[in-house]
């Protein structure tokens, strides 16, 4: 059965008569009476009787006519859901995050969305990269913001729309004895230091997986060395922390620098040479080929427009 033949029963019901509700409906007598046969032909059962005062429900139409009601009512609601999220009044999203880059870019961006589209809901998943690969593999996030480019081999069945390229620094103790050596360019807000230089100090890492360590690990290799690794932590904040007392050398995004606070715990920041490639990129990733509702078009546009302002 279709809607169509639903809305025919609810409206000769109502009207009690095929003739008015042909006239209701804009069809001719002769049609609607054909398609109600067939119809009950169908269901193998008779929907109507004929009485003096016009045509009635059988027991059959009472259930069919309560059912059409209910289908009806249900589609209508749908239609009017899907019009106002064409329209951006309702909507959902689910996007994923990592944490940082939450805490980092969310808070700059959420207000203004919010005020632009209130009745739009958006479900943030901050996790891992790893887990936000997983969930987007298996159509659980609608699209998420995350680094990409890290040396790892990304997943061919992702699509990735690079937005910036997000260099990383030397994270070195203060007073350190490298200082003199890293080369300082009017107008360059931090010195370059070459990380070959760096070869025989200890190093803190973030943990094997993390996006940080790739990139780490791939600028000390053209560096020409492995890092003499005394601390091993997921947060890159400790890390730079513990590099101001001295500890260690650590690589940081120069983009999270600050997001945490900590502003007592002093430490030398270093450029590093491009030759050492030493960057991750802010990537909108999704699903190769997905669809993508208005509102998440509307909140990536938006998004965006952020992204250049930065």
């Amino acid at each position: 059965m279709t809607s169509r033949e639903l809305l025919y029963v609810k409206t000769i019901a109502d009207e009690k008569s095929i003739t008015r509700a042909a006239q209701k409906l804009y069809l001719t007598q002769p049609s609607l009476s054909h398609c109600v046969t067939n119809l009950e032909s169908q269901l193998g059962t008779r929907l109507f009787r004929r009485t003096s005062g016009g045509l009635v429900l059988t027991y059959a139409g009472e259930k069919y006519y309560r059912m059409a009601c209910e289908v009806l009512r249900v589609y209508a609601a749908f239609e009017a859901e899907i019009s106002e999220e064409s329209e951006l009044v309702r909507g959902r999203i689910t996007m994923g995050i990592t944490n940082y880059l939450a805490c980092d870019l969310l808070p700059r961006i959420l207000p203004r969305f919010h005020r632009e589209h209130p009745g739009i809901e958006l479900r943030v998943v901050e996790e891992t990269s790893e887990e936000i690969q997983k969930r987007l593999l298996s159509g659980r996030l609608d699209f998420a913001v995350m680094h990409t480019g890290a040396g790892e081999d990304e997943d061919p069945g992702l699509a990735h729309e690079v937005l910036r390229r997000d260099p990383f620094l030397i994270i070195a103790p203060p007073d350190n004895p490298h200082d003199a050596q890293a080369v300082r360019r009017e107008g360059d807000a931090y010195p370059e230091l070459d990380p070959a230089l760096l070869s025989g100090e200890p190093f803190l890492m973030v943990t094997k997986g993390q996006r940080i360590r790739h990139v780490t690990s791939r600028v000390l290799a053209r560096a020409g060395f492995a890092p003499q690794i005394v601390f091993t932590s997921r947060n890159y904040e400790t890390l730079r922390r513990l590099a101001s007392e001295g500890m260690g050398y650590t690589l940081v995004p120069r983009q999270y620098i600050g997001i945490l606070g900590g502003s007592e715990y002093k430490t030398c920041c270093y450029a590093i040479p491009p030759r050492y490639d030493a960057y991750w990129e802010l990537s909108v990733v999704t699903l190769k080929d997905a669809y993508l509702s208005r509102a998440a078009k509307a909140f990536l546009q938006s998004f965006r427009e952020h992204i250049g302002e930065v």
